[in-house]
């Protein structure tokens, strides 16, 4: 298992330089992660030194996806593609975050099996920054419909064929 908190996150998840929105994992188990966003200039989603809430779904997949390459990281496995396939009660309670907000991505397995299909209950909070909101404030909230095949690259090729 991972020593905690982990600050250099981008080694477990399947994306890179500015595609990476997570600053932080605070914490991790076998159903569990919690980790933090940074909002500055620089991220991909910022416009005019706001953060739009509607890319909240994004932040809160690549929770699942950290938790995701934690476990893997543990099995001695290299972090796998995934693919957020939807979301049900996806709810959002803020329009948008401004520039030098800390979030807080907090998300549960709720459901896996062994065909690489899950669902996730992802939340996101306002931890701290330029806002008038009591800290862990509910900025949204979404069940994440995720698959992530077994073996990626068969899959993938296995599309590109059909």
């Amino acid at each position: 298992m991972l020593n905690c908190p982990i600050h250099s996150v981008a080694p477990l998840l399947p994306h890179s330089g500015a595609m990476v929105l997570l600053d932080q994992i605070a914490e991790y188990d076998d159903t569990h992660l919690v980790a933090y966003a940074d909002i500055t200039e620089r991220h991909l989603f910022v416009v005019d030194g706001q953060l739009p809430l509607i890319g909240a779904i994004e932040i809160m997949a690549q929770g699942v996806a950290a938790l995701a390459g934690c476990w893997a990281h543990d099995r001695g496995e290299p972090v796998q593609l995934g693919f957020l396939l939807g979301s049900r009660k996806y709810e959002l309670f803020a329009a948008s975050v401004p520039v030098g907000s800390r979030l807080k991505i907090s998300v549960t397995a709720s459901l896996q099996d062994s065909n690489g299909f899950g669902v996730f209950d992802a939340a996101l909070f306002w931890v701290s920054g330029p806002l008038d909101l009591p800290p862990q404030h509910l900025l949204a909230q979404a069940k994440l419909n995720v698959f992530s095949p077994p073996d990626v690259a068969a899959y993938l090729q296995q599309e590109v064929s059909t």
